[in-house]
């Protein structure tokens, strides 16, 4: 299997919210919306702690 880079799970984890959203914006019950919502929410979080990780590695003086 091949090694699945940082980037690669950010961007997989914000899909995965996105698509909870949309899911929880297209009728879900009031318990199901909730649940929706509250797992967007999570799976956002993850994808914010791998971004900021992603980013303390970046080096600016790479940049130059």
């Amino acid at each position: 299997m091949a090694e699945v880079t940082d980037i690669a799970v950010y961007q997989k984890l914000t899909e995965v919210a996105d698509e909870l959203d949309e899911m929880a914006a297209h009728g879900a019950s009031l318990v199901g919306g909730a649940a929706l919502t509250t797992a967007s929410r999570t799976v956002r979080g993850m994808a914010t702690a791998v971004y900021q990780r992603i980013m303390a590695d970046h080096d600016p003086e790479l940049d130059s």
